[in-house]
């Protein structure tokens, strides 16, 4: 008799019917739409799962862990290697006199804000390269997709129960494998329009993928050293003096002090009117810093001179231009190789017959 599957919310449970053996999950992988609410829900989803749930499964040998769970908790030492590093250089902060306590508490508060901003303009780097590409291209590398996957059973019978699992990943993730059945034959037909091959191909899966690939493979690298070189900017604008603004303001702020005379009421719109006036002059410094610092790091510092000077400008400017370059190589490579996909006789609009 053949067993067929019933699914629940979050379960799977084999029951032998033969009359259900049709049934099927209403959660199938799907393509999401890559703007920023979707890349925060998959990286709140990714960075919790590897904080709390990967490592119990590997740690229990669960049969279900897997290389996808391994890769994902790979966030954990650059977490806590950045929180230890800040602990340890600002925990010895108390036992110092007052002068030299303050000065090693500004080095700390930008070490932390250089952590920061290397993760933030290393992941916001990544755009200049994958925007313009699927500006010119119609690839996006960074579109993303949500994997719905089973687990392997843990029993036997009515106990063989089968949890489904939800990963957030990427279409392109792998070169070679990329998820070919989550797009359609429209994504395909923009794609060859694009990259000026033809419209309404015969196969356009087949005369696109060599093409995407290569486009991934360039784009992937392009972006890697794109956004470590943006991140070394970002590290070198934390530790600009326009920084001390921000912290001054978030130090400063004014405080509420409750009216005894005054209701529960009054005291609680008080202090909700102080806070948003704090929030703003907080937001504003911290806006105006960062712009700032921007441009000291360009400009560099008054009193020096020679390669101490002009360094950060020297990192901008490695930054943009490799940037721009490496942009400018992927789409290159990816219109030329179309271009000469293009120069055989075989007209690929038309159907063809092997003689």
């Amino acid at each position: 008799m053949l067993k067929s599957v019933t699914y629940s919310k979050n379960e799977i449970s084999y029951m032998a019917n033969q009359t259900e053996t049709q049934k099927q999950s209403d959660e199938k992988s799907r393509i999401l739409p890559n703007n920023a609410r979707t890349r925060l829900r998959q990286n709140s989803q990714k960075v919790s799962s590897a904080l709390i749930d990967y490592p119990l499964k590997g740690l229990k040998g669960d049969v279900n862990s897997n290389f996808y769970e391994f890769l994902a908790m790979g966030i954990i030492p650059y977490l806590a290697g950045s929180a230890t590093l800040m602990f340890v250089f600002n925990a010895a902060n108390k036992h110092l006199n007052l002068f030299p306590k303050d000065k090693a508490a500004s080095y700390g508060r930008k070490m932390g804000l250089g952590v920061v901003l290397y993760g933030l303009m290393k992941g916001f780097s990544k755009h200049l390269v994958t925007k313009p590409v699927k500006h010119a291209t119609g690839v996006d590398v960074e579109m993303p997709y949500e994997n719905v996957t089973y687990t392997l059973p843990t029993g036997t019978g009515e106990n063989a129960n089968i949890e489904i699992l939800h990963q957030q990943r990427k279409v392109f993730d792998s070169k070679e494998f990329f998820r070919k059945d989550l797009l359609n034959k429209e994504y395909y037909d923009k794609v060859t329009k694009r990259l000026g091959m033809g419209e309404n191909l015969n196969d356009p899966v087949s005369e696109t993928t060599p093409v995407i690939q290569n486009i991934v493979a360039t784009t992937n690298t392009a972006k890697s050293i794109s956004s470590y070189c943006w991140a070394a900017v970002g590290v070198g604008m934390a530790i600009q003096n326009s920084w001390n603004d921000f912290f001054g303001s978030f130090t400063n702020r004014k405080r509420f002090i409750p009216n005894k005379d005054a209701g529960f009421i009054k005291n609680l719109g008080g202090r909700i009117l102080n806070t948003c006036k704090n929030t703003l002059k907080i937001t504003g410094a911290l806006i105006g810093s960062f712009f700032k610092s921007f441009g000291q790091m360009w400009k560099g510092n008054a009193g020096s001179s020679g390669l101490s000077k002009h360094a950060g400008k020297l990192l901008i400017m490695l930054a943009s231009i490799a940037t721009a370059g490496l942009t400018l190589n992927t789409i290159i490579r990816a219109k030329t190789m179309a271009k000469n996909n293009n120069k055989e006789t075989i007209d690929r609009t038309k159907k063809t017959i092997v003689m």
